[in-house]
């Protein structure tokens, strides 16, 4: 039976790799890595002691990765490990060689401590919106707020910086200093503004800010670096010449208020909205600071049909600057001032099925896919078996409303039907996520004229900060408010 990789296992195997190239001294290379995985026992208490990993479960999984995996899958994580490990243990990043690289302490403490105090702030928040955005940040991983996958932190602080970490996650650290700490760089911030723009921190988020000054400053130190890692793929010719590929380093400098100082700069202009008749999602191209080859990639990304479309952003093939959800995505909208393209949505809806009510989602305003699981699954009722094929043709001229004409009514009726033919399922899957999909794309479509094209900027703005775990800020027209700021990582490949 095949080895299929996990996160846990990719993100684990470049916590060993960094630990070899420290304990080695200079560049490993590929047998080395391998040889490791395949008898992690064997290794030197010294490589041991400084990866931090669950080793009773993943020597057997390294081990069987190597053995029973996909030779090119395999081969691949290899390589990015060897070359990722090279080239952060000797950058400047890292401060001595007396690290340990943890993937143990992420979900279970680091990135915890972020969830739980945003659960604090949407609990006790005084201001409203306040409470809505971190009701809905608290959701999910946490890496929002640092993606980082594996953390290098020095063997003599490990504990007491682990134990600080623990203190923020149970809500024992001083949180009062931190209000007077926001307060003081709101008063900077309106000097740096200008006449035509504000900055403004939420002084809500005070324990959020004490946690990133934390974070920060060990980062700063060298103690404890968040690292946040993307594949590095070699091109043919590169892995035909045994070329090691550049490995691109990004600092993410978050101390204080830098991060919404920079966020001034972000230049984002949004392009072609493609419809695709043929597939079930859309794609938005976007520029950054005059860069084509960005998209945000708008589809299902799970199996079942119970789930919801998310939004990927990336540059080229690349998943590099990270996703977005439904309810996300809505939230960013009503603050910025876009909600008329969903109720302009929603009575359509409301004209083309005049004697049902098309739920709204979990969290959002969006098609609800309970909608087309019925369709599979009930044999009677408004959305069942029985109405699939009458109401096709209404979704269909949904598709054609949100997409503002640019869409081949027939193409999608083809498609439709014969995926129905030979699976229901798979028919109701292809709907949901097209219906879904286009609600978005429609939403920031610059050839639309529901909204303004600078909210449709905003809005893209926004979510491109909360994908690329910048944090979660609002662009208005006079002012760019931050209600969840990331702390400082170091990201690298991708």
């Amino acid at each position: 039976m095949a080895f299929a990789a996990l996160t846990e296992d990719k993100e684990s195997l470049q916590a060993l790799a960094f630990a070899l190239r420290q304990d080695k001294g200079k560049d490993i290379i590929y047998s080395e890595l391998e040889n490791a995985m395949m008898d992690y026992s064997a290794l030197p208490s010294s490589v041991k002691k400084s990866c931090g990993i669950d080793e009773s479960k993943l020597k057997n999984r390294f081990a069987n990765w190597v053995n029973l995996g996909k030779p090119d899958d395999i081969q691949s994580w290899i390589n990015s490990s060897v070359w990722v490990a090279n080239a952060v243990i000797k950058s400047s990043y890292i401060k001595g060689s007396n690290y340990i690289f943890y993937n143990t302490i992420g979900d279970k403490i680091f990135r915890k401590a972020f969830k739980e105090i945003a659960k604090d702030i949407s609990k006790n928040a005084k201001n409203s919106v306040v409470k809505r955005v971190y009701g809905s940040m608290s959701q999910g991983t946490g890496d929002k707020w640092n993606p980082a996958d594996v953390i290098a932190i020095k063997k003599d602080k490990s504990d007491s910086i682990i134990k600080e970490m623990e203190n923020y996650m149970n809500g024992k650290s001083v949180s009062s200093k931190h209000v007077k700490e926001i307060k003081e760089q709101n008063k900077k911030l309106k000097k740096i503004g200008s006449s035509n723009k504000s900055f403004h921190l939420v002084e809500d988020m005070n324990m959020l800010y004490g946690y990133n000054q934390f974070v920060d400053k060990h980062y700063k130190s060298g103690d404890c670096l968040p690292i946040s890692l993307k594949k590095v793929i070699g091109t043919k010719k590169e892995l035909k010449a045994e070329i090691t590929p550049n490995v691109k380093i990004k600092n993410f400098d978050h101390k204080e208020s830098k991060g919404i100082e920079d966020s001034l700069k972000l230049d984002i202009e949004i392009g072609e909205v493609q419809y695709l008749d043929s597939n079930a999602k859309c794609i938005v191209k976007f520029s950054i600071a005059g860069e084509i080859g960005h998209k945000m990639d708008i589809r299902g990304f799970q199996s079942g049909l119970n789930n919801d479309v998310q939004m990927q952003l990336q540059k080229g093939s690349a998943a590099n600057h990270g996703k977005a959800t439904l309810g996300v995505f809505q939230l960013i909208t009503q603050l910025s001032g876009g909600m008329r393209a969903i109720n302009l949505q929603r009575n359509q809806l409301r004209k083309l099925f005049p004697k049902k009510r098309i739920p709204t989602g979990k969290g959002h305003m969006f098609t609800h896919y309970d909608v087309f699981v019925d369709y599979v699954s009930k044999v009677k009722g408004d959305f069942s078996k029985q109405t699939f094929n009458r109401d096709l043709q209404l979704w269909v001229r949904y598709l054609d409303f949100l997409s503002g004409g640019d869409h081949k009514f027939n193409t999608s009726i083809k498609t439709i039907s014969k995926l129905y033919d030979k699976n229901p399922k798979d028919a109701a899957k292809w709907l949901k996520n097209k219906v879904q999909s286009y609600e978005v794309g429609s939403v920031i479509d610059k050839d639309q004229t529901q909204i303004k094209e600078i909210i449709k900027t905003n809005i893209m703005k926004s979510i491109y900060s909360q994908a690329a775990s910048l944090g979660f800020r609002i662009f208005a027209d006079g002012k760019i408010t931050d209600y969840m700021t990331s702390s400082s990582y170091l990201k690298v490949g991708g």
